[in-house]
């Protein structure tokens, strides 16, 4: 295990003042139960005789009480910083300077996801927590070389992760008027995508375990809230993919999902992900059915539309491969083994979404083409029925689109 010369003191004044500042809320919220306690006391009718004075807490009896909640916090801080250190100072690791910054910065950073489960990352509670976290990846991100990618890396595990997790907005986030914090973090995350899809990383272990794996769950994030760059979460799509600057991200985000199947490969990880991290591949198959949907739409705007559109043949294999069990690289069918429901769900959002059913039908209605995948038409007994259905409900929805393609776009 290697060590970053004098900056293992700087992590470790860092990993102190993690603990500190933990056992500090421990403290505080000590020294409000009584006033809780008064609380529900007052509202039973009970009176206060048994609730203790504001500053129970430095009673004796007390005082093993809080000690053994120190030795608890100091515990959980030294069993995490001592595995991240096996985990990132080994010989096969690099920037040794900075990793004592990002092992000490892992275990605050465990704390914060754990209560981002219940709180949103910007809820005022945490901002001490997110203060220091700051800090400590501003501290140690100058020793980072400035071509390295791993910077997104870190961005992304400290300060993304905890919205993305469980799918979460910033304050004031609105799905109909301008939403300011939302298309910052948007920006910020498209910044830290392409950090990682086009810089090295010299650390491999990083970039294999981090950049390559978390990729895909971090594009997906992006790609699903780009309709609040239009103030218009719902029903934002065309608006949103008649910019030009918005279509150009979209088609530099679909070149780095597609590449990431081959960088995957080139480091020996494409059998791993698939066998024992399916869910994976599959948010990365999605992405590349979602991002191509969209490329195709965008050029019904451009007036660019075409059956011999390149991007058509990559979109019907992304589409066959997704749902074709004699495909190579289909693995939605082993992970619906694994977890159903949650199989189905991916199912419908790749394919049984309006814009993926619109596309469907006019590279089939004009192009021709047949388009792998099928809606499922979930609860629905006559299905020839209820595809005519879809179709007159697509018919109404796009019909501007629609009508573009009849007017002389179509080059087929």
């Amino acid at each position: 295990m290697h060590f970053g010369g004098l900056h293992v003191f700087a992590g470790l004044f860092f990993l102190l003042l993690s603990m500190l500042l933990i056992i500090g809320y421990f403290f505080i919220i000590c020294l409000f139960l009584p006033i809780i306690q008064r609380v529900v006391a007052f509202f039973k009718q009970k009176g206060y005789a048994d609730c203790w004075p504001m500053l129970w807490v430095f009673l004796p009896e007390k005082r093993q009480v809080l000690l053994r909640l120190v030795l608890m916090i100091a515990l959980f801080f030294t069993i995490v910083y001592i595995p991240q250190r096996f985990i990132w100072m080994g010989s096969d690791n690099a920037n040794y300077k900075a990793k004592e910054y990002f092992v000490a910065g892992q275990p605050l950073s465990g704390v914060k996801q754990f209560l981002c489960e219940y709180l949103n990352p910007e809820n005022p509670v945490l901002i001490s927590i997110n203060g220091l976290q700051r800090l400590i990846y501003n501290s140690g991100k100058q020793y980072l070389p400035a071509g390295d990618g791993e910077i997104g890396v870190w961005e992304d595990l400290w300060f993304y992760y905890p919205y993305i997790r469980r799918m979460q907005k910033p304050y004031g986030t609105n799905d109909f008027e301008p939403s300011y914090g939302m298309r910052n973090l948007l920006d910020r995350i498209y910044t830290s995508l392409e950090t990682m899809a086009t810089k090295p990383l010299a650390d491999q272990q990083m970039a294999q375990e981090k950049a390559l794996l978390n990729f895909p769950r971090i594009a997906l994030y992006f790609f699903l809230n780009q309709s609040y760059y239009v103030d218009k979460y719902f029903g934002g799509r065309s608006k949103l993919l008649q910019r030009q600057s918005q279509v150009q991200k979209d088609a530099q985000l679909y070149a780095w999902i597609r590449d990431l199947r081959h960088r995957w490969e080139q480091a020996d990880l494409y059998t791993t992900v698939i066998e024992e991290q399916p869910k994976v591949e599959i948010t990365r198959q999605m992405l590349e059915i979602g991002l191509g949907d969209a490329l195709i739409y965008a050029s019904i705007f451009s007036g660019e539309f075409s059956c011999e559109n390149p991007l058509i043949p990559e979109y019907l294999e992304a589409r066959r491969v997704f749902v074709d069990p004699k495909a190579p690289g289909y693995v939605w069918g082993d992970f619906h083994v694994q977890d159903h429901q949650q199989a189905e769900d991916l199912y419908g959002m790749a394919i049984d979404g309006y814009a993926t059913s619109f596309t469907k039908y006019i590279l089939e209605h004009y192009c021709e083409y047949q388009v792998p995948g099928d809606e499922r038409y979930y609860g629905k007994t006559d299905k020839r029925f209820a595809k005519k259905q879809r179709i007159l409900t697509l018919k109404s929805l796009f019909h501007i689109e629609l009508k573009l393609i009849e007017e002389g776009t179509n080059e087929h």
